[in-house]
């Protein structure tokens, strides 16, 4: 069989799609897609209910059973949120789909932040106790660290795999080692420290809950304000894709954004009850393609079926203007690919994806 060779950049960039060429032929086309956007979700903490937003700030619930005065979140690596109850100091686990159980329960000690490590170990802030709590993926547990924390709050890790902690009551930014060895990071420009973000850079974001502002530091410790308006008790920091820092404020039910260079904009008002810590879920960026092969007369095209929310369509012809129509066969599933079997043109047909 004969393979058509097409420069995929150009198609895609003419098209806003990805297509495959048949005559009599196959190819085989790939590019990145989008299947998922940014989705930010939000622990409500006073009327029980997990939040989430879409990329234009519309809120919908998206849980409420297995909550009890949320207040920490965290992603694993698998997409599951974990909410951390301060009601009943349990850790509850929501699949993608919103259905939850209980991960596990700690005694006491007001559960706040929470954070995940590289190898999926889930790391727990306890407020009252003065105690940072770490979870095995199997649920087995042990006391992480009991030493320089005050009060402690929201947990973030950098890059190199170090742990830093909010004490809210200290007014520092405790910096722990992969082994516990805890040393102070930053206790200037601090008034009631509570959430904690970095960006790509290695910079760390930090909201002060008591004094209305968001306070960046570089990776040596030094601080600089980066904003200090429309901030109204200022909670959890999480940052988008694309780099924009969002910061749940508890005092006034809102959440403002701001983009990379400080200026602030309201993302979302409704929907919340003192909004406390947030989790960005990224958008999810898949290797999308197209593929054909001849069988006989039928041509099978397959793509993957991560690649959600996507038809497949047909023309004749790519030259304006083109007329694009909806494959009326519907695709079957055939392990992780997507297929669709249809009869052979002998004049020649394009294929595409389109979303």
């Amino acid at each position: 069989m004969k393979v058509k060779h097409i420069n995929a950049t150009n198609l895609i960039r003419r098209h806003a799609s990805i297509a495959a060429l048949s005559f009599g032929a196959a190819a085989l086309l790939a590019s990145p897609a989008v299947c998922r956007a940014d989705t930010l979700y939000v622990a409500n903490s006073l009327n029980n209910t997990i939040g989430e937003f879409t990329t234009d700030g519309v809120g919908s619930i998206f849980a409420r059973n297995g909550v009890n005065n949320p207040i920490g979140l965290a992603f694993d690596s698998a997409g599951n949120l974990y909410a951390a109850n301060a009601g009943d100091n349990t850790i509850e686990k929501f699949t993608t789909a919103g259905v939850g159980s209980v991960f596990a329960s700690i005694g006491s000690g007001e559960l706040r932040g929470l954070a995940f490590d590289t190898a999926g170990n889930l790391f727990v802030a306890s407020a009252f106790s003065n105690t940072i709590e770490k979870f095995t993926t199997a649920g087995d547990s042990s006391v992480f660290a009991s030493t320089g924390l005050n009060n402690p709050a929201g947990l973030a890790f950098d890059s190199a795999g170090n742990l830093y902690a909010a004490n809210y009551s200290g007014n520092t930014i405790e910096k722990f080692t992969t082994a516990g060895d805890g040393s102070v990071f930053a206790s200037s420009g601090l008034g009631g420290p509570t959430g904690l973000a970095f960006d790509g850079a290695g910079n760390l974001y930090v909201s002060n809950w008591d004094n209305h502002t968001i306070q960046k530091f570089t990776t040596a410790g030094v601080g600089s304000r980066f904003a200090n308006t429309g901030l109204n008790q200022p909670f959890g920091l999480a940052f988008d894709s694309a780099g924009n820092l969002y910061a749940a404020n508890s005092g006034n039910n809102t959440i403002q954004k701001f983009t990379m260079a400080g200026v602030g904009s309201r993302f979302a008002n409704t929907g919340m009850n003192f909004p406390s810590f947030i989790a960005m879920r990224p958008a999810l960026v898949v290797p999308l393609y197209l593929s054909a092969r001849q069988s006989g007369s039928e041509l099978i095209l397959s793509w993957p079926t991560n690649a959600v929310g996507f038809t497949l369509q047909s023309n004749l012809k790519l030259t304006p203007p083109a007329t694009w129509i909806d494959s009326t066969n519907a695709p079957a599933t055939v392990g992780a690919q997507f297929t669709v079997t249809n009869t052979i043109v002998a004049s020649g047909q394009f294929y595409r994806l389109k979303k």
